[in-house]
């Protein structure tokens, strides 16, 4: 009995301390997609406009329908034209769980 109590101090004290000094590994981030530019409802003087974000790396992102292209830290841009006035732009990003988030923004263009 002495002997299995040893063994299991023993086992403890092993274990804990290979717990101590250890780093956890960063929490993991879900799927998301934020848009960074432009602002939602902004007024431009320009015809075109550049918009850009982050979403997850290894996602698939689309601006009105187009595909652009993402790099491995799931940072996007890409320029779009506007017509005068009130335009919508549309930004989608997929994964390859099927999962999708999308943004529409509203920019006015005032020459």
């Amino acid at each position: 009995m002495r002997r299995v109590l040893i063994v299991l101090v023993v086992l403890a004290t092993l274990l804990g301390a290979g717990c101590h000094g250890t780093a956890l590994p960063p929490p993991v981030q879900g799927f998301f997609l934020e848009v960074t530019e432009p602002q939602d409802e902004a007024v431009v003087s320009t015809s075109s406009i550049r918009v850009s974000g982050s979403t997850s790396p290894e996602a698939e992102v689309s601006v009105n329908g187009e595909l652009i292209d993402v790099d491995e830290q799931g940072n996007f841009a890409a320029m779009v034209e506007l017509e005068e006035g009130p335009n919508a732009i549309e930004v989608v990003a997929t994964d390859y769980e099927g999962n999708e988030k999308s943004c529409i923004l509203a920019v006015i263009y005032s020459p």
